[in-house]
């Protein structure tokens, strides 16, 4: 497959057009995926495929660059908005039903981990943590010891005068999904999600690490307040800190994520400074790892997280399926490009969307998406 990546100036300005059809209905063999692979990589074309099936969207910088395949799956929208729609009154209830959702997306045994959390206050919560563990090339099976971690996280407490659907819950009830997701194709790094009880959650999470699992870390991205409007992102710092360089190198792919997947309009940068009521990220900038924010807010709605509007109508249902999209995307890229985030001086992180720079040289690339009500409960 021979298909040059579009710059973001034409992809912004253009409407792409309807995407290539791939048939895949469920989890496929790993003998499968791998076929799928070296005929995606050996076909000028895709093979047409009627309507009603999941997507696949090729993308390529380079026509001498080395073929790969990046798969992933994705859950029906029916089925995640019904998620997003279904915020459990109590933190007991919402971990109680975080716990079974991750059970369903394959997180079990030791992948699934419950650690207590006590907060400022002497009250005690639960975080629940689900790992996917990363293998390097050549290593099928490794318990991804030797490679990097990238971590994903959202705090599903109850707070605020409403529901908490959004600042509290929209982001804790897409991790399940996102751990679905990556599970599309062996990842190289590993991947840890993490559902925080509280500010103190990612901090206990962080202080039960060892040093050498601390370094290992190669980027955290924090979810929260989805669903009310097109996504956004920020790289959280205040003028008395450095800001570790790679944080620009996660916008920077998240852009290329939002071309990937066929968004006409980018991720704006927007500051969630004026209604983010739990900064996850601050203990891991506080040790210069790399972090993203990636919320729905935009400057004129920034009341709305946290007060008595913020129940499950709130919540759009076409905008949220839409950043979920997007994400998984983003984390299926990240996958192969986090090697780099701490070479700031890379020539690689130099190339900026919207020129004529390809940074994603492994590909082309393929996302495989499943449609299957897998999650429901």
């Amino acid at each position: 497959m021979r298909l040059r990546r579009l710059p973001q100036t034409a992809a912004l300005s253009l409407l792409f057009g309807p995407p290539l059809l791939l048939c895949q209905s469920s989890a496929p063999p790993a003998t499968q995926v791998a076929a799928a692979a070296r005929n995606a990589a050996a076909e000028s074309t895709l093979p047409a495929i009627p309507a009603a099936t999941p997507t696949a969207r090729p993308a390529a910088k380079d026509p001498s660059a080395p073929s790969r395949v990046l798969f992933f799956y994705t859950a029906p929208r029916s089925t995640v908005e019904m998620e997003v729609h279904t915020v459990p009154p109590t933190d007991e209830a919402r971990l109680d039903h975080l716990r079974e959702a991750f059970h369903w997306a394959n997180c079990g045994g030791e992948q699934m981990q419950e650690q207590a959390v006590t907060d400022k206050h002497g009250d005690r919560g639960t975080n629940l943590i689900c790992t996917w563990p990363g293998e390097r090339p050549g290593e099928p099976g490794s318990s991804g010891a030797n490679n990097g971690t990238i971590v994903i996280a959202a705090h599903y407490e109850r707070g605020g005068q409403g529901e908490g659907a959004l600042a509290d819950w929209s982001g804790a009830a897409l991790l399940p999904f996102l751990y679905q997701s990556i599970q599309g194709q062996a990842r190289e790094n590993t991947f840890v999600f993490i559902e925080s009880w509280k500010n103190e959650g990612v901090q206990t999470w962080l202080k039960s690490l060892s040093r050498e699992q601390r370094k290992r870390i190669l980027a955290m991205i924090d979810l929260d307040a989805l669903g009310l409007g097109i996504t956004r992102y920020f790289t959280t710092f205040s003028f008395m800190e450095t800001t570790p360089p790679a944080a620009l190198h996660l916008q920077l792919e998240l852009l290329w994520a939002a071309i990937d997947d066929g968004l006409t309009k980018p991720p704006e940068q927007t500051s969630p400074h004026h209604w983010l009521s739990v900064d996850g990220t601050n203990p891991f900038r506080a040790i210069m790892i790399p972090t993203i924010v990636i919320h729905s807010v935009p400057p004129e709605s920034a009341h709305i997280p946290g007060s008595a509007a913020d129940t499950a109508a709130a919540v759009d249902g076409n905008a949220y399926f839409q950043t979920y999209h997007l994400i998984c995307t983003y984390l299926a890229s990240l996958d192969r490009m986090a090697k780099r985030l701490d070479r700031a001086n890379d020539p690689f992180w130099r190339a900026i969307p919207g020129k004529d720079a390809q940074p994603d040289d492994e590909s082309p690339r393929i996302t495989f998406r499943r449609m299957g009500g897998v999650m429901t409960h």
